[in-house]
């Protein structure tokens, strides 16, 4: 059992008994997990089971998942700054010659990034999502080595066109990114975070394989998800108002595959919408779709940036400023060529449905 994560003997200790493997592939990038329990590889497998194609990779991760009960060291964790508008101590981060170990304070998980044999350590059956985003943080790491830029969207594709939707935490983009998949013709691209390219004809489009996570009243206001719900909280749900429903912090997964057919899920396309959300329930307009000039609004766009985090290195290993953000111009600069419209008015999913089938044509 690793107790004092920097105990570099009891860690190596550890990996040697990760004896069952699996790999996962995501286009590019070929994931080999080891893990000392069968039943943790199992439960992945399931989870990512809409990217199961195995293509041609160029790029290879060993990640070595361990289970054990919470350690009980008492290291000097500095607090990884948050983002705007977010409360309390999430992550905590101490860098050694092995990596950096990352630690979640509410769950005692221990994340050491890395970028050869990177780590999770601790009771990883009850936080699968947990190392669902240690891997899907390789993934980003991958790409944006190689120049893509983050964004924080949902986003679908149409016969390879990509819309995203962007908007701060809470803002609605994965429910109105499901309402959307309601036309059979769109496909499942990402629900929170967007990697983007620009070559010299067109933006390319990458999604993080993450299933939507989504609120109570998301799945009471759709005939589709809410038998996800259990029927005693929908009665409960019912109860609340508009307002206290939408600000309920009780995620539930969303397997698109399960809930919408196969093959609705795409990794990649061509970016050429997107959707910045700047509506409220409070407002008294009507729910309006308009197009956006960058040149003349480029802070239009600022709900779309993303900080890389604590888990980013760049391609020589080196860890950046936890703060660092790529700049506006640099995301607009991005953006030439693609068509930006904004939502206002009142949050109304219906009518956004109604209003993005007119911008797909």
């Amino acid at each position: 059992m690793i107790i004092n994560p920097l105990d570099a003997n009891a860690l190596q200790t550890e990996l040697s008994n990760c004896r069952f493997n699996s790999r996962l592939v995501f286009g590019s990038l070929g994931v080999n997990v080891h893990s000392n329990v069968a039943i943790i590889l199992d439960q992945l497998s399931d989870y990512y089971k809409s990217y199961q194609e195995d293509t041609a990779t160029e790029h290879e991760v060993d990640i070595f998942v361990i289970e054990q009960s919470t350690a009980s060291e008492s290291l000097d964790w500095q607090e990884v700054p948050r983002e705007a508008g977010k409360q309390g101590k999430k992550e905590g981060y101490l860098d050694s010659e092995s990596g950096r170990w990352i630690k979640k304070f509410k769950t005692g998980m221990l994340m050491l990034q890395r970028q050869k044999d990177p780590v999770v350590v601790g009771p990883c059956l009850q936080n699968i999502a947990q190392i669902i985003n240690f891997i899907n943080n390789q993934f980003i790491n991958a790409h944006l080595c190689r120049g893509y830029l983050l964004g924080h969207a949902s986003g679908f594709v149409v016969q390879g066109k990509v819309t995203a939707i962007a908007a701060g935490s809470g803002g609605g983009k994965s429910t109105l990114m499901l309402r959307c998949l309601e036309n059979q013709q769109r496909q499942f691209l990402t629900n929170d975070r967007i990697l983007m390219q620009a070559t010299q004809d067109a933006v390319t489009a990458v999604g993080v394989a993450k299933l939507p996570r989504v609120n109570p009243g998301t799945l009471l206001h759709s005939e589709r998800l809410k038998h996800i719900l259990p029927v005693d909280q929908q009665h409960k749900m019912r109860q609340l108002t508009q307002q206290d429903l939408w600000v309920l912090e009780q995620k539930y997964d969303v397997q698109i595959e399960d809930e919408y057919g196969p093959d609705r899920v795409q990794l990649q396309g061509e970016l050429t919408n997107l959707l910045m959300l700047d509506w409220s329930l409070d407002s008294t307009e009507p729910t309006r779709l308009e197009r956006v000039n960058l040149e003349d609004e480029p802070q239009a766009i600022e709900g779309l940036r993303k900080r890389p985090g604590p888990f980013f290195q760049d391609a020589a290993g080196a860890f950046g400023d936890l703060n660092a953000c790529a700049s506006v111009a640099s995301y607009c600069a991005m953006l030439k060529g693609v068509c930006v419209f904004r939502l206002t008015g009142l949050i109304d999913f219906d009518k956004a449905f109604e209003l993005i089938e007119q911008m797909d044509t």
